[in-house]
């Protein structure tokens, strides 16, 4: 069964790797690498199926069904999707979630929250997130839904 502390745990565990995946590329690391197993831990795609629906994603490439499209996004540099710059690049160097609600059932926390990312620069965004979280049978948790988009301005 899932708990508020699983649900805690998933989110702060999303932000640390946002900032984990820029150190690295910022420190020269092999970034591809990284951020291939931080999808493979913390996303569902090598077992089942994820719906992913970027911030900054439009047209015919909106959502991210597949891992290559999920990791294009986050690092960039894939012909297939040529305008993805790597959001988890710039570095940010703190990110946290707030105004978090949430629905538990069973093995999967259904949550909405803000994400707030503070840059390098001292630059700050925040985005609206829905992730779905499910236990998986080995145990982890891994992220089944995660659609984002920036606050709506009338």
């Amino acid at each position: 069964m899932f708990t508020e502390e699983l649900v805690h745990t998933a989110l702060q565990t999303w932000c640390d790797n946002v900032v984990a995946v820029g150190r690295v590329h910022a420190e020269g690391g092999d970034v591809e690498a990284f951020a291939s197993r931080i999808l493979s831990d913390n996303y569902d795609y090598d077992h089942g199926k994820v719906l992913f629906k970027p911030t900054l994603t439009f047209g015919a490439k909106t959502y991210r069904p597949t891992k290559e499209g999920a990791l294009a996004y986050f690092i960039g540099s894939n012909a297939d999707f040529p305008d993805d710059k790597g959001f988890k690049l710039k570095p940010w160097v703190k990110v946290w979630y707030s105004k978090l609600d949430y629905i538990l059932h069973g093995d999967l926390a259904i949550v909405q929250c803000n994400v707030h990312f503070i840059g390098e620069d001292d630059s700050h965004i925040f985005v609206n997130k829905s992730f779905v979280f499910k236990q998986c049978e080995d145990g982890r948790v891994r992220i089944i839904l995660h659609q984002s988009s920036l606050p709506y301005q009338p």
